[in-house]
């Protein structure tokens, strides 16, 4: 089979046309016969062929002319035409040839000569593009090497290729062919079958191995004996064409133009197709770079958009987190404002009462100062008088306590006593510790820390608060200072509560998370101390046995630097 090559014959003769067909489509190719070339023009323009074999008698249109009209079309001008004819003359042939044919052969030439020929324009036509040297200009003149080993009839051929405008070089071997094939590229190489060494026939053979290496050469076998088997065995070895040297001047030269004419017209198709393939991958380059382009624009957009988002919702979430930490301390505060007023109350309440009794008593004396009650009196006002002092006194200490917290609680980086701290808290927490809960207090002898004031002192408001509160009955509240691991300065609070059961232990330190009733507890207090301890590069650990209590351990480094 051929590929399903498809072959279309121009003949108006019936039976020939038939005849052809047959030979043909036994060889494997599929046929299309036209009786003229109007027929033949409007069944190109239905389904291009891989081949035309054309009569050169037609009716009406000549087959010299539809030559030349399938070639002047830039989308038939690469399809090989084999031309027919019953006028064996010369005159005739190099007609042929000249009006655009590829070849040439009489239609009494015996089948196998015919077919050798179609396959070889069918070799020709599907011959490797990528091998056509495209950066050739078009018009040039064609590379010729003869190969004779007859000085005269080299000398005699050049001097007529010369005339044709070829550049000529000769060799007397095939050996030294292919060496200025290797060395030299060429258009077109014309051989003699017979030669001493290595003859036309090994020459093409080897010659046809080395094609793929590079551009395509067409090559003209000659002989001085014309004969069926000696063009058999020239087109199978790989020549393009078969001319006997009888063969005069005029139709020689008519056959290298009609096989140069080939080869340039494919040189320049693959040219048109590289342009074309070139302009084509331009336009897709363009496109792609205009959809990059937009891709880009719109993935920037998208972008700045995102970013304008993330900033939004980090403004929010920063006046999130400012309303949470101001949330947590009015709640500190809440629970701070609570404690001065019940410590301050008690003592102004007995205050209040002994000034009015100590009033009293003094009308009494003053209206009747020779009463026997008058010693009495003046011994209960004195007593009274000394418990008011006792609990102005008490005023007074919550007050410098009071201010003492108040300096703590400034943002600037400074030394505190932390035991001032600890006591400040224990202080207003003493309305919830009363009469329930033990204090013990156990203090290192350095307890001067370096650190920001006020978030520390935030942090042992919640901590202790927290161990307060987990103390619904009476138990012990321990609170110890000293040296903890890594020179860290540390501050321990245990309690003696109902501890915290393992699975939330995990979530101790998430804000929100509490385990207080709804309404007691904003679940910010630990999660707010751990980020303020994180800020002083420090820890917070937790020991906690449920039913045994739990216990909080603040490290801070002593060399932190603010």
């Amino acid at each position: 089979m051929n590929g399903g090559k498809l072959i279309l014959v121009v003949e108006d003769s019936a039976t020939q046309a038939l005849r052809l067909q047959h030979v043909l489509e036994s060889e494997g190719f599929e046929t299309i016969c036209s009786y003229s070339a109007e027929e033949a023009l409007e069944e190109i323009n239905r389904r291009l062929p891989d081949l035309l074999i054309v009569d050169y008698h037609l009716p009406g249109i000549q087959g010299d002319e539809l030559c030349r009209q399938v070639h002047m079309d830039l989308t038939t001008r690469s399809i090989p035409i084999l031309m027919l004819t019953a006028d064996e003359t010369q005159a005739t042939e190099l007609h042929g040839l000249e009006s655009g044919a590829d070849d040439f052969v009489s239609k009494s030439e015996d089948s196998e000569i015919l077919l050798l020929r179609v396959h070889n324009l069918l070799r020709k036509s599907t011959r490797d593009a990528s091998m056509l040297d495209v950066a050739r200009s078009l018009f040039r003149r064609a590379r010729v090497l003869v190969i004779d080993d007859s000085a005269t009839y080299r000398e005699s051929l050049a001097e007529e290729l010369r005339e044709e405008g070829c550049e000529v070089t000769q060799v007397a071997s095939g050996i030294d062919g292919l060496q200025r094939l290797a060395e030299t590229e060429y258009d077109c190489v014309m051989v003699d079958m017979v030669m001493p060494g290595m003859d036309g026939i090994l020459f093409c053979k080897e010659l046809a191995s080395r094609r793929s290496e590079g551009a395509p050469i067409v090559v003209l076998m000659l002989s001085a004996y014309e004969s069926k088997e000696n063009v058999t065995r020239a087109l199978e070895a790989g020549a393009d064409d078969f001319v006997g040297k009888s063969t005069e001047m005029s139709v020689l030269r008519a056959r290298l133009r009609a096989l140069l004419r080939r080869k340039f017209l494919l040189e320049q198709n693959e040219r048109i197709f590289e342009e074309f393939r070139a302009r084509e991958m331009e336009t897709l380059r363009a496109k792609a770079e205009k959809e990059a382009a937009e891709a880009r624009a719109g993935l920037a957009e998208g972008l700045e958009r995102a970013n304008r988002d993330l900033e939004e919702a980090n403004r929010k979430l920063r006046e999130t987190q400012v309303q949470l930490v101001q949330s947590e301390k009015m709640a500190s505060l809440g629970q701070l404002v609570a404690g001065i007023a019940h410590e301050i109350n008690n003592p102004l309440s007995f205050a209040l009462s002994n000034v009015f009794s100590v009033e009293k008593w003094l009308a009494e004396v003053r209206d009747d100062p020779a009463a026997p009650a008058v010693a009495g009196l003046l011994e209960k006002s004195r007593a009274r008088i000394a418990d008011t002092g006792q609990g102005l006194e008490r005023v007074r200490e919550l007050v410098v306590k009071l201010r003492t917290f108040s300096r703590l609680d400034e943002g600037e980086f400074k030394a505190i006593n932390v035991v001032e701290a600890v006591e400040s808290v224990l202080l207003f927490l003493r309305h919830k510790t009363a009469d329930r809960i033990e204090v013990v207090r156990d203090y290192a002898a350095d307890n001067q820390l370096a650190c920001y004031a006020g978030q520390l002192n935030q942090v042992i408001m919640n901590v202790v608060a927290n161990a307060v509160d987990a103390m619904p009955e009476p138990g012990t509240l321990t609170v110890r200072t000293g040296l903890g691991p890594d020179d860290t300065f540390l501050v321990a609070v245990r309690d003696t509560g109902c501890g915290i059961p393992p699975e939330h232990l995990e979530h101790i330190f998430d804000p929100f998370f509490t385990t207080k009733d709804v309404g007691k507890g904003t679940g910010l207090g630990l999660a707010i101390s751990y980020k303020i301890v994180q800020a002083h590069q420090g820890r917070i650990e937790i020991d906690s046995t449920v039913g045994g209590g739990t216990e909080v351990r603040v490290l801070i480094p002593r060399n932190l630097k603010g």
